[in-house]
């Protein structure tokens, strides 16, 4: 090659990769936005894009939450979805719904009811009061779990406490690892520099997986602990009481958490501590208020259920699906004899309490054969509108909010009210409280055989 066309050449490419290089330097500072003061957002979905930086908060209600940025701030979130992709410089607080960490943040995680995942990393603790965690990534504090699994692959520099479920490690944990009850499963991979203790329940250990010690305190399987055998069931905080009432105080506290940040609710109402169902508007504005606030109560009950009883769950909305004939003939039955049944046993002093276990019954059968019903619904919608995994904790959020709208139409409401009811009930009862597949051949009740 001809000398001079070669350091020609040479001067062309050189300038071409300056040129470029300067040019994305240019645009990149020109796609540079700052932002200094906190965003709040009641519904819809928020994007704080790459190149934005937020000096301040982020609370966001009723939906999607994606961070390609960085936050200077807080990120609080209820019920939706958060993605970190970007920095977070502080806390991440959620209420009701999942958390995906792709990128950094700097200081604690805390969701309650839902589901976390770390790819990324957590500079600070993470905690979960109710659902499922997954640590591919590098934890710098402490995991603290209420009930649910924990899956942890990668690195966590703390400790370990989990109340209840099931914990898998096939990673690094530079402190100890502590579950109440439950099943520890140490993996191939698995090193653990602590102890392994587990209070009720049992240790499986790969041949190639080491810890510090191990120690069991009442050895059970892992089919009695899923079971739920002996009579103590879970314990929640370390105190000894009913899985009904550490279920109950649970739900209260979540809902609670979650009215009070958000935006579209009356200031006088988010200070206040609702023992239940709250308030009664009066008007569309209180119907509409009742509807949301109903939908958060239903879901932190629907989420919980899943968490605890998630083959149950599956169960009873495949009866849905698969079984409607028998399912629709137990519930109609069911929702006949149940007043009838409560007058007849209150005619006796001895009948009385049973009125109780009746009701007791009844909700039971409801709450898990709802939440069947409404995973159903939210997998069917969002199944082939998406080739990833289905996330069921977002599949039970788009069927409570779609049962819930429609339930709160006039009239066409409460038809639609019963009817779930009628569903849940009888899917409870074809599958045994979900412990059997839909039966092939349920019996039907007399007079409604199809």
């Amino acid at each position: 090659m001809d000398k001079k066309l070669f350091v020609l050449l040479t001067m062309v490419l050189v300038f071409t990769f300056v040129s470029g290089f300067l040019f994305s330097g240019a645009a990149g500072a020109e796609n540079e936005v700052t932002i200094n003061e906190d965003i709040n957002k009641a519904v819809g979905n928020l994007i704080i894009p790459r190149g934005t930086t937020v000096n301040g908060d982020v609370t966001l209600n009723l939906g999607e939450l994606s961070v390609l940025g960085v936050i200077n701030g807080n990120v609080s979130s209820n019920m939706g979805q958060v993605t970190i992709d970007g920095d977070v410089d502080g806390n991440v607080d959620t209420n009701m719904g999942q958390v995906i960490i792709n990128g950094n943040i700097s200081k604690d995680v805390r969701a309650r009811m839902g589901e976390v995942i770390v790819d990324g990393s957590v500079g600070g603790s993470l905690g979960s009061d109710m659902g499922v965690i997954w640590v591919n990534g590098a934890v710098g504090g402490d995991i603290v779990s209420g009930v649910g699994d924990l899956h942890i692959s990668g690195v966590v520099a703390g400790d370990v406490n989990s109340k209840a479920g099931n914990l898998y490690i096939n990673g690094i944990v530079e402190g100890d690892v502590t579950l109440d009850q439950g099943v520890v499963e140490l993996g191939p991979e698995a090193y653990v520099t602590g102890e392994v203790h587990v209070g009720r329940g049992t240790i499986n250990k790969a041949d190639t997986a080491s810890a510090g010690s191990i120690e069991v305190g009442e050895v059970v399987s892992g089919e009695e602990v899923e079971n739920g055998a002996g009579d103590n069931g879970y314990y929640f905080d370390g105190l000894e009481r009913g899985l009904g009432e550490g279920i109950a105080e649970r739900v209260v506290y979540t809902v609670n958490s979650v009215l009070r940040n958000v935006d579209f609710m009356p200031h006088v109402a988010r200070e206040r501590t609702w023992p239940f169902f709250p308030f009664f508007f009066m008007g569309i504005e209180g119907s509409f208020a009742r509807g949301v606030i109903n939908m958060l109560i239903m879901f932190a009950l629907a989420a919980l259920t899943h968490t605890l009883f998630p083959r149950q769950v599956k169960a009873a909305g495949e009866a849905v699906a698969e079984k409607t004939g028998p399912v629709i003939g137990w519930g109609i039955l069911a929702a006949i004899l149940a007043v009838p049944l409560m007058i007849l046993l209150a005619l006796t002093i001895i009948g009385i309490p049973l009125i109780l276990v009746e009701i007791i019954f009844l909700a039971a059968a409801a709450i898990l054969g709802y939440t069947g019903i409404v995973n159903l619904v939210g997998s069917k919608v969002i199944g082939p509108a998406s080739s990833a995994r289905v996330n069921p904790l977002g599949a039970i959020a788009l069927g409570v909010l779609l049962v819930g709208l429609v339930s709160m139409v006039p009239l066409l409401g409460s038809l639609v009210s019963f009817a779930v009811f009628v569903l849940a009930v009888g899917a409870a009862l074809v599958t045994r409280f979900g412990a059997v597949q839909p039966l092939e051949n349920a019996p039907l009740p007399a007079d409604n055989h199809e």
